[in-house]
């Protein structure tokens, strides 16, 4: 009964659903698939999840575009979103659409660990948009579409 109330909840509506982050948490994409915690974290690790996961330290992020084209929505908010970043991102605008916290990604960074190459340019950290756009797998927009 709990998940038919979740269904009918504001947060799984279109509008709501195209404002999503390039990448979720696993934990969120479990609910909006309906999955249950331990099934979506076994199914991750297994590599059966039913989209696109990204390893990112100990953790996984669910690629939202291959979701929402799993859930037959369309992503073009999120390539949208793309279009204006430049093609060397900083690293803490890489870590938001990773969503990642400020710390997790420097740590990744510095370790090596980051789930895309990471550029250092003196004290700064870059990630090319072109490799943070096949790990996400965004798309770019079709040439001629207006870009709201």
């Amino acid at each position: 009964m709990r998940e038919v109330k979740a269904l009918g909840d504001a947060r799984y509506s279109r509008a709501a659903l195209s404002g999503l982050p390039p990448a979720l948490l696993l934990a969120d994409a479990n609910r909006l698939l309906v999955l249950s915690r331990t099934k979506g974290y076994r199914m991750a690790r297994e590599g059966t999840y039913p989209c696109a996961t990204i390893q990112v330290g100990d953790g996984h992020r669910v690629v939202t575009a291959e979701l929402l084209r799993l859930l037959g929505l369309d992503d073009t908010g999120i390539r949208r979103a793309f279009v204006a970043l430049p093609p060397a991102i900083p690293l803490p605008v890489a870590n938001t659409l990773l969503s990642l916290s400020r710390t997790t990604g420097y740590r990744l960074a510095r370790a090596g660990q980051y789930p895309c190459a990471v550029l250092r340019l003196g004290k700064e950290y870059r990630v090319r948009k072109s490799e943070l756009q096949r790990l996400l797998w965004v798309a770019d927009l079709p040439s001629g579409k207006a870009v709201a």
